[in-house]
């Protein structure tokens, strides 16, 4: 056979006469660091002046980078109680500047929370009183570096990789306390293997508030620090992947204690480990993103006064900017919400995202509160209404930011 025979052998393998074009290598790294505390730092998500004493188990920024030779993209997961659209930005600029010999502009950093009310006020309302910053600036360095580093050793760390996921359901000790008929108890999987099988990374999604703990001053992730210790059998990193968890999402909560949050995340772990026997692999390597920045109306006076006290490190007028982003990994797709939003809107949001497996990153890129339907702010009837619609932007924020879904996802 000649070398040219040989070539066009390789290059073209014939169905009926039609060439099939292989997919482009995946190429996927991975990194962590831990983003915990001092003492004295304030913790933000109950009362004021809650200060931490110590640390129960590590906050972690991890990052996950994946490049199909043409186009990259990277995930940045919190242990955090928010992160604002400023702190976003931040991070992701740092990002795309250390992350060195991949195409990775800064809007393809995706940055998103976890949630845990046992970490810092990274917000600046849970200060000393009500008109007092809770922000510590030192903190907030310390959280974009670490976290900007671990996208860039990610993505010295890439090589390549072969793409799985499963899928279950956690149910029992999550409720849905406003309107109970309206519930994801969904369970989703990416698995990041290497080329030989062997596991590098799992990304669990599932919608549930890290609120067991409630006046603990040890800084921890609730929950999610116990699933991920329950997931370390399982080789590689391990991100959770917050969903919608709005209106609202609670675990049961009929003691706060440590042994529960345990009991919570070691039941999603087993969850976990279980689905994962039965892979669906992925055989779509390809990378597509898309974004939009948006404006969303400010309804809420609280939110400028907030501004208006330097209690937040960004101005809220008659609107306040943020951005919605979606990103693809294969057939694995990715869709941020900027706040807490409603279990409706995760499934609107999966309604549209044609292929699997599908995750709605709640908290992600922003935290504009709570994102409520528009019935909320008329219905006193519907239970925490009041409260949930007190701390939201108003009712025009769940219609712009799925028009902006709707726009972006294809």
């Amino acid at each position: 056979m000649t070398r040219c025979m040989l070539v066009s052998v390789m290059l073209i393998a014939t169905l009926g006469g039609s060439a099939v074009s292989a997919e482009p290598e995946l190429l996927a790294g991975f990194s962590m660091d831990t983003v915990n505390p001092s003492d004295g730092v304030f913790l933000a998500g109950y009362d004021y002046n809650r200060k931490c004493t110590g640390i129960h188990d590590d906050l972690f920024a991890k990052a996950a980078v994946f490049h199909d030779g043409k186009e990259a993209v990277a995930l940045v997961v919190i242990d955090a109680i928010s992160i604002q659209y400023d702190t976003a930005k931040a991070i992701r600029e740092a990002a795309a500047k250390q992350a060195t010999g991949i195409p990775l502009a800064p809007e393809r950093v995706i940055v998103q929370a976890t949630h845990t009310h046992c970490a810092p006020d990274t917000i600046g309302i849970y200060g000393a009183d009500e008109i007092q910053c809770g922000r510590d600036a030192a903190y907030m360095a310390k959280l974009v570096e670490t976290a900007a580093a671990q996208v860039a050793a990610a993505a010295k760390a890439l090589r390549p990789v072969r793409l799985a996921y499963a899928e279950t359901e956690c149910k029992g000790w999550v409720d849905n306390d406003s309107e109970p008929d309206i519930l994801d108890s969904s369970v989703t999987v990416l698995l990041v293997n290497d080329t030989e099988g062997k596991p590098l990374a799992t990304l669990t999604h599932f919608a549930c508030h890290p609120t067991v703990l409630e006046d603990e001053t040890l800084a921890g992730s609730d929950w999610v620090g116990y699933f991920y210790k329950a997931m370390g059998v399982r080789p590689g990193i391990h991100l959770f992947l917050q969903g919608a968890i709005g209106c609202w999402v609670q675990p049961k909560t009929p003691e706060r204690s440590y042994p529960l949050a345990q009991r919570y995340g070691e039941d999603l772990a087993a969850k976990v480990l279980e689905a994962v026997k039965n892979p669906v692999p992925i055989a779509e390597t390809a990378i597509r993103f898309a974004n939009a920045v948006v404006r969303v109306p400010v309804e809420n006076p609280k939110f400028q006064l907030m501004s208006a006290l330097g209690l937040v490190s960004r101005p809220f007028t008659e609107t306040v900017e943020t951005e919605v982003a979606w990103f693809a990994v294969g057939s694995a797709q990715f869709a941020t919400h900027f706040g807490e939003t409603a279990p409706e809107y995760g499934f609107q949001t999966k309604e549209r995202m044609k292929s699997k497996p599908k995750f709605v990153l709640g908290l992600g890129l922003d935290h504009l509160g709570y994102i409520c339907p528009e019935r909320y702010f008329g219905d006193a009837k519907i239970p925490h209404a009041k409260y949930l619609t007190s701390m939201s932007p108003g009712p025009k924020a769940g219609p712009v930011m799925m028009e902006a879904l709707q726009r972006i996802i294809p």
